[in-house]
């Protein structure tokens, strides 16, 4: 097996009360474990994670640390009909056997011992904590960067994000459109649009090898997010412990809300409900408008503002046509909207795609003098706004027929 720690010399590390053992795992412990313990299983092995140590701030207060690498526990009991040890020898030998090879002891208690080890370019921090006489913890870390290595999307992954080595996507869970609530630190958000999740099977771990942590997945997909420039709405339980992550992010004009956490990501690419609906006939436009003088027609806009979508042609196609069948015709472009935002600016809004309305019906060669408009805003709602699909009925224009 590869050694992952620096090695160190066990010649030198001999402590006046007894001597250590040489360590039953070559890559864990480095300092072995004392005469009459054993380890019952191989140590435990983390390729990136933290632990929180104790150790001494500057003014001699009690704190922690958490830093940051190669994380390696052990766990020693004393060997079966050996009753001799104690939490003090335990202390006192590997307090020594640190001091020796150059450590800092940072805490000396009794049954606590924190020591930290700067030696060849490599930084390892060690803990032994002993709460009985016949057994202790040892614990290392040698810090390290974080390194990348979430692979590029591929099978069943999302489309843009990845997965990381060794984990197997199950099948995805998609829907043409649905809602989801996504956490964020101010509460649930609900939205609506293309759902899109995947779990995955996290590859077993084999006796004494390293397993890929809960820290180091979430941390491989926060840098992922972040290079697409992703708004973090929660990073939970904190940014110092994080075991998922919600994010939203533009991409080619999407808004796509994230949720990842170590097995799985949900994706949600935001937008609005779309009637299916094809536009009235010339015909039907002009019954209605007979009957009533009015019609409402759906006509998408680019979120927030007055520009047409491609897909609002077909509607304005028609409104051309009737008017160029009946000369005579003249019409209001009325625009209208949702509750969502304030009122002025709604009405504003509203104005102004009413006017681009107008203005593609006269580029395709209708009089000006036969079209108006106008922008009233949430303020003639025909469906109520605490629903999505009211929202969606509200926000429209109307077709209404002049003097």
């Amino acid at each position: 097996m590869k050694r992952n720690f620096p090695a160190i010399g066990l010649a030198v590390l001999i402590a006046p009360a007894a001597a250590l053992a040489a360590p039953a795992f070559k890559d864990c412990p480095l300092l072995g474990p004392m005469p009459d313990y054993a380890a019952s299983a191989p140590p435990q092995y983390r390729h990136w994670d933290t632990i929180s140590i104790p150790t001494k701030a500057a003014n001699g207060d009690d704190t922690t640390i958490n830093p940051l690498g190669r994380v390696c526990q052990q766990d020693y009991g004393e060997a079966e009909g050996k009753t001799v040890g104690s939490i003090l020898e335990i202390t006192e030998n590997y307090k020594q056997a640190l001091s020796q090879v150059g450590a800092e002891i940072k805490v000396d208690q009794p049954g606590n011992l924190t020591a930290h080890l700067a030696r060849d370019g490599k930084e390892t921090w060690f803990h032994v904590s002993a709460t009985r006489d016949d057994g202790y913890e040892i614990t290392e870390i040698e810090t390290a960067p974080f390194h990348y290595t979430l692979l590029p999307p591929s099978g069943n992954d999302y489309p843009l994000l990845g997965h990381m080595p060794g984990f197997t996507a199950n099948p995805p869970d998609k829907k043409r459109f649905a809602e989801h609530a996504f956490p964020t630190k101010d509460g649930d958000v609900t939205v609506r649009g293309a759902y899109y999740n995947v779990t995955y099977q996290v590859p077993d771990t084999a006796p004494g090898q390293a397993r890929v942590t809960e820290r180091e997945v979430i941390e491989n997909y926060r840098q992922a997010l972040t290079e697409a420039h992703a708004q973090f709405l929660r990073i939970d339980p904190d940014e110092s412990q994080p075991t998922n992550i919600t994010a939203r992010f533009e991409q080619n004009g999407k808004i796509i809300w994230i949720f990842v956490d170590p097995a799985s990501v949900t994706a949600l690419e935001e937008k609005p409900f779309e009637f299916t609906l094809k536009p009235p006939s010339v015909d039907e436009l002009k019954d209605k408008l007979d009957k009533e003088g009015h019609i409402a027609l759906y006509i998408n806009f680019d979120f927030d503002k007055a520009t047409l979508k491609p897909d609002a042609a077909p509607v304005v196609g028609q409104i051309v046509a009737l008017l160029q069948r009946n000369p005579e015709l003249k019409v209001a472009i009325n625009g209208n909207t949702d509750a969502i935002g304030g009122h002025d600016y709604n009405v504003k809004l509203s104005q102004n795609r009413a006017a681009s309305v107008v203005a593609a019906i006269v580029t395709a060669g209708i009089d000006k003098a036969r079209l108006s408009s106008e922008g009233f805003g949430p303020d003639k709602p025909i469906a109520p706004n605490d629903t999505d699909e009211g929202r969606a009925k509200n926000r429209r224009v109307e077709l209404v027929k002049a003097p």
